[in-house]
């Protein structure tokens, strides 16, 4: 299964307890979802983060990549632009084994003591094997 079957596999399961999408579109690497009580939320899908990812963030934002180091090296360097957006959640996933953790940056950023961030991270990152 690749990551963007596991996204719209992962929307449709969360979906089946509220069943509240009315609305539920893919535009290439993006699963567009209209909720009745949340508003629209795009999933954005990438494999490997770049740079190029931060011209996606618009809205309510949930992005889905690979738990590879790569990926995790990315967000620690990354971070503070990551932490500034207040609608972001962010979804590691290995989805040959269909196992994810996920991480809200803004709220992370806004409690967490940032002297243990980067150990905080890598600690929910082997929480799931590596892709």
């Amino acid at each position: 299964m690749n990551l963007l079957e596991w996204t719209s596999a992962f929307i449709d399961y969360m979906n089946s307890f509220k069943r509240d999408i009315t609305n539920k579109k893919v535009e290439k690497n993006i699963i567009i979802c209209k909720h009745s009580e949340k508003g629209t939320i795009k999933y954005i899908i990438e494999e490997t983060l770049t740079q190029a990812v931060f011209e996606k963030f618009e809205g309510k934002i949930v992005l889905i990549t690979l738990n590879s180091k790569h990926n995790l090296k990315f967000l620690v360097e990354n971070w503070q632009k990551f932490s500034e957006n207040n609608s972001l959640k962010i979804i590691f996933v290995n989805p040959k084994l269909n196992l994810q953790w996920s991480i809200v940056p803004y709220l992370h950023h806004k409690f967490a003591d940032p002297d243990s961030l980067k150990t905080g991270i890598e600690s929910l990152f082997s929480s799931v094997p590596e892709i």
